[in-house]
């Protein structure tokens, strides 16, 4: 890689006065955070395309009984598909019974 392309995707010079450069472990952690955002947005996907639902109510689904798309891709992936995407479904939608399913497994209540 070349230093100009360096220097002009580094946000080294962004910065306010007083503050100090950033360092190996900043920009480590800047990288981890970032790779961990994409991962989130790729289980999202796959949940909702799992689901057949929006990204975004899947999205409000999760932010308001604070989950992760992980959670709900486990919980897809550990027991029977089908019957795991129906009780996910049915949570979404507010039925009582499944979202205490849904919170034996996970515990977020």
């Amino acid at each position: 890689m070349k230093l100009k392309t360096l220097l002009k995707e580094s946000n080294a010079w962004d910065r306010k006065f007083g503050e100090p450069l950033p360092t190996l472990e900043d920009t480590r952690k800047a990288y981890r955070l970032k790779q961990e955002e994409l991962n989130e947005d790729k289980d999202l996907l796959k949940v909702a395309t799992t689901l057949g639902k929006r990204p975004s109510d899947v999205d409000s689904f999760l932010k308001k009984h604070k989950l992760d798309a992980d959670d709900l891709l486990d919980v897809i992936e550990a027991g029977d598909r089908r019957r795991s995407s129906l009780m996910i479904i049915a949570a979404m939608n507010g039925r009582g019974k499944a979202l205490r399913q849904l919170d034996d497994l996970l515990g977020f209540l």
